[in-house]
């Protein structure tokens, strides 16, 4: 709720923006309650990276119990970018993976209708589906490239030729996310939506020329914009791309190139992931930062909740 922790859909914000009151225990010990308003404070709160203080207790809104028809396609990356901006606005969430150097991703959407229950046959082929083929095979996959990393090319193409199509429907809960237990080391950056295509082709072509050993596939997502004083996609609605090495493999020159190429799309990362934020950078990305400042000297007057970490990205 304080790091702007998100999902997949241009009509939806991030966890934060669920929130309609936050309680907290501020740097002075006093506990502080405050509802969601066209306020600065409403602003700071929505991201504040645990500076503000401690959240002890956050209201939230929700909907009825609903359901998920989810759809899973392999299609082109040409195709894909060529119907983005319909294919978002025609569907509640939709999300990408791309397989470096391939020409193929794999596209699932996802929208909303009245609740029906999956049977529990259903469930358990689900399951053993992605046992099998989304963490087994590609744990093994994973571990080729970790021994001989000149493999991840290949490696990724194959997994784009697998992908797994097909369709379900069942309580929102259980259709949205997926089991991951192939480690790896992560880092995500927002940008503008109109960014989108023209920052995947840049990121297709790199891979293209074969200059990095990647076979992790990279997610792609949107969100709506929010207010935000902190928030990675302040005033625009953004798409998402996340970039993974598997753990054990050399992460620092490709992510070294992501961090390079994503100052040009004004790309801003997401803070609980890998990146190489500096507070001049900070300075440079949030517009409010001065505000959120201000406030924060405000409600932890001692810096209780200044980190080493965090003085590094919020202090000039």
């Amino acid at each position: 709720m304080s790091t702007g922790t998100h999902g997949t859909g241009v009509t939806l914000g991030s966890l934060s923006s669920a929130v309609t009151r936050w309680g907290f225990v501020d740097g002075t010990g006093t506990y502080r309650e405050h509802v969601r308003g066209m306020d600065d404070l409403s602003e700071a709160l929505h991201v504040s990276l645990g500076m503000l203080g401690v959240l002890v207790k956050v209201t939230i809104k929700v909907i009825p119990l609903y359901s998920l028809h989810y759809v899973s396609t392999r299609d082109t990356l040409e195709n894909g970018l060529a119907i983005f901006t319909e294919d978002i606005r025609q569907n509640r969430h939709v999300e990408w993976f791309y397989f470096p150097g391939s020409e193929t991703i794999q596209v699932k959407r996802m929208n909303a209708i009245a609740p029906v229950y999956q049977s529990d046959w259903s469930k358990r082929i689900e399951t053993l589906k992605l046992q099998i083929v989304e963490n087994g095979a590609f744990f093994a996959m994973s571990e080729l490239c970790k021994w001989k990393p000149s493999l991840s090319g290949a490696m990724s193409k194959l997994a784009a030729a697998n992908v797994v199509e097909g369709e379900k429907t069942g309580i929102s809960y259980e259709i949205y996310p997926s089991p991951r237990s192939v480690k790896f080391q992560e880092s995500e950056y927002a940008i503008p939506l109109t960014q989108f295509e023209a920052c995947m082709e840049e990121i297709h072509a790199t891979f293209k020329s074969g200059i990095f050993d990647v076979h992790f596939p990279l997610e792609c997502r949107t969100t709506a914009g929010e207010a935000g004083f902190l928030s990675p996609t302040q005033g625009q609605e953004s798409a998402f791309v996340a970039f993974h090495m598997y753990k054990g493999m050399q992460e620092e020159p490709y992510f070294e190139w992501i961090h390079t190429m994503m100052k040009k799309y004004k790309g801003r990362p997401h803070w609980g992931k890998l990146n190489h934020l500096t507070a001049k950078y900070v300075y440079e990305l949030y517009p409010d930062i001065e505000k959120f400042l201000a406030i924060r000297s405000q409600f932890d007057p001692d810096n209780v909740f200044l980190t080493g970490y965090l003085r590094k990205l919020f202090t000039l």
